[in-house]
């Protein structure tokens, strides 16, 4: 059993909204947020947000009643969280790059009072939900008015909803896990993993829907400190990235443990200029982490924790490790949080023995929205604590403790797993796989990416006869229904999945997915004709076969043609990031992501390259 954290004030009946007037009361001149060429002052965001706190409360906005925003990461979305929990309603963020029908099965299990976004753009699900423009609220009349100092009646306790945030679900659906006000206070005040002070700068780089951003936004404005906004082309460009963490004088950030590692591997003096990098969301590579962590003046922290405990369970200081260290450890329980390793009949482990973690303490959610069930399955009473009504929460993760007394992750326990930072129960994926009409059977496990070591999904299906579907087909219909990082990289077809005795899957006897079809293999089949029409093979000599040359490479093909798709041939972001780094350096040019993404193909990036450097003599090319 794992030592409570230390808890240094007692702020256990204090909300979201109390603590951020403190810091108006206090410094109402200083900066609270920045995005682009706008900075706010404590005293403007308050202004705007009870401006727009207003507004929901006409709307009906009460206790535990949810509005939600569709945006990225832009103003609108921290002025909205605000002003949501100001109205004493919870947040709920969407993502506007999931599919229209995720989004919808949400908004109508949700059911929130109201949409915000940044112009007034349309309501995506068709359920005639109030649109709010947060815009109208963030102009000079309305920052500058004395009128919007008095702040809206929202009263909200500390038991209250703060936000829900949305995961993948084992029955085909997502599910919401609500959090409450007392729940992110205990994770962003008195905090003992990272230090948030008045008038640190503290980087906003993550997606409103991933759970990373409650650390972020209430660590800065519940401390007094600067939330400096990141647009997503700069977070997703490498070079771009280290540049604006440098220009901007970042204190604080936090990052998904995927792009971390891609970072730190690709160049770990990224970091060299934050004071603290908070890591979090899968397993932390060591070597770059190593890397990282011996740079001066940097603090390097591993974080693990499930949403339904507020983002962060545990954390651990990482320093450079030995050779041959397999693992960087997932550390010890932060603040007001208490973890137990324990069998299946809950008892206790001993050191070195492996359990399930199950974590307690004031981070724990409330439970899922309108599922009562399942919040009981997951959301136990807690036998080890004194605390009347104390709950745990079995994480479903296998950990040990090591003699230092922290922790070491050692995997899943179920058929959960982590892909680029986000939680995928596999069975959504098989689950969306069989609203197919042509697929019979299907079961998604998990696989290491021979090209870059990062797990990705990999789904075996049987075709239903006739009406089985293409390669192209079925990725196609998967991309219609969910987000991109719980698109399978690899289809298998097979004329039967293996069964036990028993008559259930037996993932032992699945062929191995090195051995199988990839999407980029498939690509590769189901294209030639087309290829060959285009004229798609380019030289090698030239500036386009250069480039082909390199995604080929990446994407394990033995050709790649000038006008194939690089996600439709088995790419995903990860390995676009990886792709610009290495164009980059090869052809001193600095490419977006949402460059890329704009035509995706070796010859759409040669064209970006040749706008931006001077010709140079290629054999075939001329000077266009």
């Amino acid at each position: 059993m794992s030592e409570s954290g230390v808890e240094t004030v007692d702020i256990r009946d204090s909300s979201l909204n109390d603590l951020f007037a403190e810091h108006v009361a206090r410094s109402p001149d200083a900066p609270a947020v920045t995005y682009g060429a706008v900075t706010l002052t404590y005293r403007q965001l308050d202004r705007v947000t009870n401006s727009l706190a207003a507004r929901l409360r006409e709307l009906g906005v009460r206790r535990d009643r949810l509005v939600a925003f569709q945006a990225d990461r832009n103003l609108s979305v921290v002025v909205g969280m605000l002003a949501t929990v100001k109205a004493g309603g919870a947040y709920l963020a969407l993502d506007p790059a999931h599919p229209v029908s995720r989004l919808r099965t949400i908004l109508e299990e949700s059911e929130p009072v109201a949409l915000l976004s940044e112009a007034g753009t349309d309501e995506p699900s068709g359920l005639g939900i109030p649109v709010v423009p947060v815009a109208e609220h963030l102009k000079d009349a309305v920052r500058d008015d004395t009128a919007h100092d008095v702040p809206a009646a929202g009263d909200s306790g500390p038991d209250d909803l703060a936000y829900v945030v949305y995961t993948s679900g084992s029955t085909g659906a997502p599910k919401g896990i609500c959090i409450t006000h007392r729940n992110v206070v205990q994770r962003t005040r008195n905090t003992d993993y990272l230090s948030f002070e008045a008038g640190d700068r503290v980087a906003q780089i993550s997606n409103a829907a991933f759970d990373a951003a409650t650390i972020e936004v209430w660590g800065a404005l519940l401390n007094g400190g600067e939330l400096i906004g990141f647009d997503r082309d700069t977070v997703l460009s490498p070079g771009r990235l280290a540049t604006a963490l440098r220009e901007r004088l970042i204190d604080t950030m936090v990052i998904a443990t995927p792009l971390f590692n891609q970072l730190a591997a690709d160049d770990p003096s990224t970091f060299a200029t934050v004071s603290q990098v908070l890591v979090g969301g899968d397993v932390m590579a060591v070597r770059p982490a190593g890397s990282v962590a011996a740079l001066p003046g940097c603090t390097l922290l591993n974080g693990y924790g499930p949403a339904e405990c507020t983002t962060l369970g545990t954390a651990h200081r990482v320093t450079p490790m030995p050779e041959g260290q397999l693992r960087v450890p997932i550390g010890r329980p932060v603040s007001n949080t208490t973890c137990y390793v324990l069998d299946d009949s809950l008892r206790p482990q001993p050191a070195g023995t492996p359990g399930q973690l199950y974590i307690g303490g004031d981070g724990v959610a409330r439970g899922y929205l309108g599922r009562p069930d399942l919040t009981k399955e997951r959301f136990l009473p807690d036998p080890f604590t004194t605390e009347p009504e104390g709950r745990m929460y079995a994480t479903g993760d296998l950990v040990c403790q090591l003699p230092d007394g922290s922790l070491d992750f050692l995997g899943r326990a179920d058929f959960q797993v982590k892909i680029r930072g986000f939680r995928v129960e596999m069975n959504e994926v098989d689950s969306t796989l069989l609203l197919h009409s042509g697929i019979r059977e299907a079961v998604t496990v998990a696989d290491a990416d021979p090209r870059t070591g990062e797990k990705t999904l990999v789904s075996y299906y049987v075709g239903a006869g006739e009406a089985s579907p293409e390669t192209r087909e079925l990725l196609a219909f998967l991309r219609d229904r969910l987000p991109e990082y719980m698109v399978p990289s690899r289809l298998v077809r097979l004329p039967e999945l293996p069964k036990n005795a028993n008559m259930k899957v037996d993932r032992e006897q699945l062929p191995s997915p090195a051995a199988s079809t990839s999407l980029a293999d498939a690509s590769q089949a189901d294209g030639d004709d087309r290829r060959a029409e285009a004229d798609a093979r380019p030289d090698a000599g030239t500036l386009d076969g250069e480039i082909a040359t390199l995604i080929g490479d990446l994407l394990g093909v033995p050709s790649f043609g000038r006008e194939e798709n690089f996600f439709e041939s088995g790419g995903q972001s990860m390995l676009a990031i990886r792709l610009l780094t290495q164009v980059g350096r090869r052809f001193g040019v600095n490419l977006t992501l949402g460059e890329f993404f704009e035509d995706p193909t070796a010859r759409g990036i040669g064209g970006l390259v040749r706008q931006r450097t001077v010709p140079a003599a290629r054999p075939g090319e001329g000077r266009s």
